[in-house]
């Protein structure tokens, strides 16, 4: 079986698509970790849905599917969306997120009124952007894959310490000098551009699947930065490889709805079984946790009102948790660290 699946490599159209979908994965996941964690989830499906306009309206234009034009539309309108939500925001009160569902659903609109004054045909090639075509994907598509994939996460290494500061402590960041604005802009960048190179292949309405999933799944596993960065990529790069195997395999199923697939699936994984945030592990520690709260209950009434039966504390006092001076029990240190620990909520058996 696995001499079956290498020998796909060896196979040049699937090889071309298969690194395209993987950097595509490994660059949506990573970068999506920014703006999750500056809580604009929401920013990946805006940008995604106001694309859509700009690829026709370029298509309109220059009279050309050369992907290069198409996605320099996507980007534009991408920018000019990021703006409106900005200006929205600054000037009344409509909150982040209302704003970002306004623009994505007026410019999906708009973007899908302008392909019905398409002839068919044309909206037959551009409808593509809207579920993602990677199939269609050719070697100078790859070519951009890779060196814009290369940007983004070269950027983000050299600004990796100006991007962290600026989400989890503002004031500090304001403190050392920084412009706010400039890392503001770059994030939007960062996150337009992974947007952009990425609405061929997973399209528009699957987009923010991508950018945003990975990030999540990582989450569970880890509170650092730069371990969210590394395993969000990775959970992007393994959902794309996966999907496009599957999709080069199997007749009739897209790449991009198959990517989104393995990526829920992965979330869902993460959400379930993470060692610290799991729902599982944390329903069992729960559990056990009451058990153990139960089973230590007369020892915290011990701590509090000095009071306890003699069968119970000799108990406590075969698991070192008491100490016996002239018949008189008192806490040990170890009962001391066990109640502190009681009520502070921690796990009683780490």
């Amino acid at each position: 079986m696995v001499n079956n699946i290498l020998s796909y490599f060896n196979d040049p159209y699937f090889l071309k698509i298969f690194i395209g979908t993987f950097l595509l994965g490994f660059a949506a996941g990573a970068i999506g970790i920014f703006p999750t964690l500056r809580k604009q989830a929401l920013i990946g499906d805006a940008l995604s849905h106001a694309a859509l306009p700009g690829v026709v309206i370029a298509f309109m234009i220059f009279n050309s599917r050369d992907i290069l034009i198409l996605l320099l539309g996507a980007l534009v309108f991408s920018f000019i969306s990021i703006g409106l939500i900005e200006l929205i925001k600054k000037y009344s009160i409509i909150k982040y997120d209302a704003s970002m569902a306004l623009i994505l659903s007026a410019f999906f609109g708009f973007g899908n009124v302008l392909l019905s004054m398409l002839k068919s045909s044309n909206q037959a090639g551009l409808s593509k952007f809207i579920f993602g075509e990677a199939a269609t994907m050719l070697e100078k598509d790859v070519v951009m894959i890779i060196i814009s994939s290369v940007i983004l996460l070269i950027i983000s290494i050299l600004f990796w310490n100006q991007i962290k500061a600026f989400i989890f402590d503002q004031k500090f960041y304001q403190s050392l000098g920084f412009n706010s604005n400039i890392t503001r802009f770059l994030i939007t960048f960062l996150t337009v551009l992974v947007v952009v190179i990425s609405i061929r292949t997973i399209g528009v309405i699957l987009m923010s699947a991508l950018l945003i999933a990975p990030a999540i799944s990582a989450r569970q596993w880890s509170n650092k930065l730069s371990v969210n960065f590394i395993l969000a990529g990775i959970f992007g790069a393994i959902s794309a490889g996966i999907g496009t195997f599957i999709s080069f395999n199997v007749n009739g199923i897209p790449t991009g709805p198959i990517i989104v697939i393995i990526l829920s699936i992965l979330l869902i994984v993460s959400l379930l079984f993470s060692p610290k945030k799991g729902i599982l592990v944390t329903f069992i520690n729960s559990k056990k946790q009451k058990s153990l709260i139960k089973k230590y209950h007369d020892l915290v009434h011990f701590y509090e009102f000095g009071e306890i039966e003699d069968n119970i504390a000799l108990s406590f006092y075969s698991e070192g948790l008491l100490n016996i001076d002239n018949n008189t029990y008192f806490i040990s240190d170890r009962g001391h660290t066990l109640i502190n620990n009681i009520m502070r909520g921690k796990n009683l058996w780490e």
